[in-house]
């Protein structure tokens, strides 16, 4: 009993280290984009760069005046994305896409998207922040550890 309840603590211990690390090892969004306000484009993809620290998808949006402006849409690092299932091609050129997320403090064509629907309708998520699917992700390795231990 002592050894599950000594188990119990120190995996509580454990994921609280890891997402308070996680969370203060990681700059935030809001040195860059501004997180009280949303924006949502829809446009083109012309590249998409799984990589870290966060990922990034560029896309050719036609703004009201019908002219096309390029876009850059920053999400979570291709590590986390890879963790949710996403691969290296999980966005190609052509496809077109809405993004939601915040808007760059700077004023340039860019955000920090907060989820991403494809023209069929399909949310893929995918953007920084995602603390509830990480710690729904490290509760099922929790729960598959403890399943091989036996508690």
């Amino acid at each position: 009993m002592k050894k599950q309840r000594l188990f119990s603590m120190c995996g509580t211990a454990l994921l609280t280290l890891l997402v308070t690390q996680s969370l203060s090892a990681h700059h935030n969004f809001a040195a860059h984009y501004r997180t009280d306000a949303n924006v949502t484009i829809t446009g083109i993809v012309t590249e998409f760069r799984f990589v870290n620290p966060h990922a990034r998808v560029y896309l050719d949006v036609r703004n009201e005046n019908g002219e096309i402006e390029k876009w850059m849409a920053e999400g979570d690092a291709s590590v986390a994305l890879r963790r949710s299932g996403w691969v290296a091609d999980e966005l190609k050129p052509g496809d077109l896409l809405k993004v939601e997320g915040y808007p760059s403090r700077s004023g340039e064509n860019m955000l920090g998207w907060n989820n991403i629907t494809l023209a069929d309708g399909t949310e893929i998520g995918g953007g920084d922040g995602r603390l509830l699917e990480k710690l729904r992700i490290l509760e099922e390795s929790l729960a598959r550890y403890r399943q091989q231990r036996g508690s």
